[in-house]
């Protein structure tokens, strides 16, 4: 009877690990599925040899799998050790399987529905900008699939005036300023900005190089220059002006003078005028100074929207010999946008990206790791839930600790190697074959003993 149960013994461990093999074989190509392995262990019964049995299948979490591009922004990888998090609706599974899409209410699902874990934001700013929460895990997913206009309330402006320019220098009227003769300035550059509405305008600014270290610049929006007011007579008078000619007409605008020191640094600004008082319920167009080398410029823009208020910091501008250039020319504010697709960064970060060119802080994807790995318990659609023995999850940013970074456009396949796959196999095969050979000896034996009784 010995001879009848290990050979039993020997055949139902091999089929497990046969089994284990061909689930192996059968999930090469599954995305995030990790290599089983059967551990056998020897049987002694009271000393006697009792066969074999199957003491473990434990799966290959060390072994990475190969990664695999797609180019589709939410499928992701895990570039090392960790698991993402995702919501089953009543519990958290783990899994390595990394291909996202959004349902209709934009949550980041897979293809089960179960939600992508991570941390969410906080509400946004007068500026639209949000900041992550840390350690609460929430459903990711996009905070709206529209953002509302902001309008530009701060330009920062560096740029090179060379010092090498010709100087010009008009009187007042009548050797009006002309915008459209460029013999008259020598640089201009145009900044896009945006009213409370949204609606793009265009402010102009106009450098004329009037002395060594001296220049003297004018501001155009939607080519209308900004005059020192536009309320009457001001509180103090206007100490700097100049005639512009505008289809034909002369304005009186606002010049605003810069000076630079030997060493073509900028010196504190000089509005070129006294600021007039505070404003009465009237609409108005003010250049008041502002402190150090920032200028603050408050116009109306008709269409409804509110009067625009921003502050051009020119703080960084030098006089060198070098040719005008500028290296930042950059713009708060922004107009209304429409949802266009995702992006995610190495660290995790989710960046929700619009039709007008911007792009939002949605939420950060996080990575589970677990003080044993292998008491971890398998579930359908590659996912592990945690047990007692596994320990619970600790969350860490990707990237960060014992967890690996994220590759976007890119999902991690099975780590399970064809070849070696098949070779055992066969070796099961012939495992096989011998305990089965092993059973029919034994029945021969028994055969032989009954027919000698």
């Amino acid at each position: 009877m010995s001879m009848f149960n290990i050979g039993l013994s020997g055949l139902k461990s091999t089929q497990t690990g046969l089994e284990v093999t061909s689930n192996n074989i059968a999930n090469s190509s599954t995305s995030g599925y990790k290599t089983g392995n059967t551990e056998f262990a020897a049987v002694y019964n009271g000393g006697s040899r009792g066969g074999v049995r199957v003491s473990d299948i434990k799966e290959d979490f060390v072994t990475g799998g190969d990664i695999v591009r797609t180019g589709n922004a939410l499928d992701i990888a895990i570039d090392g050790q960790g698991f993402f998090a995702i919501s089953e609706g009543n519990r958290i599974a783990y899994t390595q399987a990394g291909q996202f899409t959004l349902d209709n209410e934009l949550n980041i699902v897979n293809a089960n529905g179960a939600k992508l874990q991570g941390y969410g934001v906080s509400d946004a700013d007068a500026a639209g900008e949000a900041e992550i929460i840390p350690g609460v895990l929430t459903d990711l997913k996009v905070q709206g699939a529209n953002i509302p206009a902001v309008a530009t309330d701060a330009i920062d402006f560096h740029g090179n005036l060379s010092s090498a320019s010709d100087i010009i220098s008009y009187p007042v009227a009548p050797n009006n300023f002309d915008p459209t003769d460029g013999t008259q300035y020598n640089f201009s550059q145009l900044t896009e900005v945006f009213d409370s509405q949204g609606n793009s305008h265009v402010l102009t600014q106009y450098f004329n190089h009037t002395a060594d270290n001296q220049w003297q610049v004018m501001y155009f929006m939607d080519g209308s220059p900004l005059p020192a007011s536009a309320l009457g007579t001001p509180a103090g008078a206007v100490t700097d002006t100049q005639d512009v000619v505008v289809d034909g007409n002369v304005v009186t605008a606002g010049v605003v003078n810069i000076t630079f020191d030997a060493d073509g640094q900028m010196q504190p600004l000089d509005p070129g005028f006294t600021p007039p008082a505070p404003p009465a319920q009237e609409d108005d167009n003010v250049l008041d100074p502002y402190s150090q080398r920032e200028i603050t410029m408050t116009f109306p823009v008709g269409g409804g929207a509110a009067p625009m208020s921003l502050t051009l910091d020119m703080a960084k501008t030098t006089q060198f010999g070098t040719n005008f250039n500028i290296l930042e020319n950059d713009a708060s504010g922004y107009s209304a946008g429409t949802f266009s697709g995702l992006s995610v960064e190495e660290d995790g970060k989710i960046f929700a990206t619009f039709t007008n060119g911007e792009s939002k802080l949605q939420g950060q994807v996080v990575l589970a790791s677990f003080a044993n790995t292998n008491g971890l318990e398998a579930g359908d659609n590659t996912v592990w839930y945690e047990t007692r023995d596994s320990g619970g999850a600790s969350y860490s940013e990707p990237d960060s600790g014992t967890v690996g970074g994220l590759i976007a456009g890119a999902y991690v396949g099975s780590n399970v190697d064809i070849s070696e796959q098949l070779v055992g196999l066969m070796s099961f095969q012939q495992n096989y074959q011998a305990n089965a050979k092993t059973i029919s000896s034994a029945d021969e034996m028994m055969q032989i003993l009954f027919s000698n009784t």
